[in-house]
């Protein structure tokens, strides 16, 4: 946690800003950015996502000319890049901002530190790392996709208070506000990962379903023991409710759903017991673009994430019930990488959703990634 300064303030109005754009903006990272002037924040911004003007626009934009010998606070590194927008440096060399405070340097290996470089070479001071963590925390995947060259995986499951994942007699574990925390951070995700077991025995929809907020995702199926008839009511959310990958072993049969609007059946090599090495699947969804990638597993699955050391961010919905004997899988069917005797998670966050109870924590600092 960064040191209460009073420049700390307008750092936090910033994150503020920039959240209101999180789970829209891919493959543009979050952004919030605030013009201050003579102690009073004059211009607020947030990016809205792709297309749309940067969060230093928007802040330039409201303080007008007030943004002449003024400071900008900005959760990212300002770009020095052209795209479907032009570059925010000339916009804030042009407005005559005359300091800038950023959180966290753009490990976009078009900008790391290439704008910040450009700013300074015109006589903008220019200071980076307050309220680094926490600027980081913004956006998580574009850090995670970018530093380390894959999606950022955020793992959830839900369980009774004696570890049950599945109850006896079926149905949901958990009450309706926790299932819409679900669809919160599935709207934060760009894509949404299960395996086929799941799918063959509770068929969801897999989809956001949030008043207001519709938004596809790229919906992936790990059916390695190829249970998936295509009847599931999945495939008939395609495409609006966004496509459907099967990832099936390669050389298998092709299945008659292959080629159904908005539906694909990707071949991937297995390991020698029959399972999907998820390093490459991995690898291949950063070449599609995935940033953020939501995987609702248990049992093997989520062990493989776990084993493999690819698991970010944990959410554990805790219902209070008491299961008894049950069925189905442990949580985790497999270890976890130990250190101490256990493994201690990042910036424990409980809350809680009706009955139920939420903790969410990451398995590495968020600032020592990329």
């Amino acid at each position: 946690m960064a040191t209460w300064t009073p420049e700390s303030a307008y750092m936090l109005a910033a994150i503020e800003e920039a959240l209101k754009g999180a789970g829209r903006t891919h493959p543009n990272p979050s952004v919030g950015a605030v013009v201050v002037k003579a102690d009073r924040i004059v211009g607020r911004g947030f990016h809205e996502g792709p297309g749309h003007p940067h969060a230093e626009i928007v802040a330039l934009g409201e303080a007008g000319s007030l943004a002449r010998g003024a400071d900008l606070y900005v959760t990212l590194e300002p770009c020095c890049t052209t795209g479907r927008t032009g570059p925010c440096t000339a916009a804030l060399l042009a407005s005559g901002i005359s300091r800038i405070a950023a959180c966290v340097r753009d490990p976009n290996p078009r900008v790391n530190g290439a704008g910040i470089r450009e700013l300074e070479a015109s006589g903008v001071l220019v200071s980076v790392g307050l309220m680094e963590e926490e600027g980081r925390r913004v956006d998580p995947a574009y850090h995670t996709f970018h530093g380390l060259g894959r999606p950022h995986v955020h793992m959830k499951w839900a369980q009774t208070l004696d570890g049950r994942v599945v109850l006896t007699h079926g149905g949901y574990i958990t009450g309706p506000k926790a299932r819409l925390k679900v669809h919160e951070d599935r709207f934060l995700a760009d894509a949404i990962l299960v395996s086929g077991a799941t799918v063959a025995a509770d068929d969801p929809l897999l989809t956001v379903r949030l008043d207001g907020r519709p938004k596809p995702l790229l919906r992936i199926l790990l059916d390695n023991r190829r249970m998936l008839t295509g009847g599931e009511r999945v495939f008939g959310t395609c495409p609006q409710g966004g496509d459907v990958w099967v990832v099936r072993p390669a050389g298998s049969p092709i299945p008659e759903f292959d080629g159904r609007p908005g539906v694909s059946v990707v071949e991937l090599a297995t390991d020698d017991g029959g399972r999907f090495p998820l390093r490459n699947l991995l690898s291949v969804l950063h070449d599609r673009g995935v940033m953020g990638l939501f995987v609702e597993a248990v049992g093997r699955l989520s062990a493989s994430f776990f084993g493999e050391d690819l698991v970010d961010r944990v959410s554990v919905h805790i219902a209070p019930l008491l299961a008894g004997t049950g069925i189905g899988p442990a949580a985790i069917e497999g270890p976890v990488r130990m250190q101490g005797g256990a493994r201690v998670l990042e910036n424990p966050r409980w809350e809680q959703a009706g009955g139920d109870w939420i903790v969410t924590a990451d398995l590495e600092a968020p600032c020592s990634r990329g």
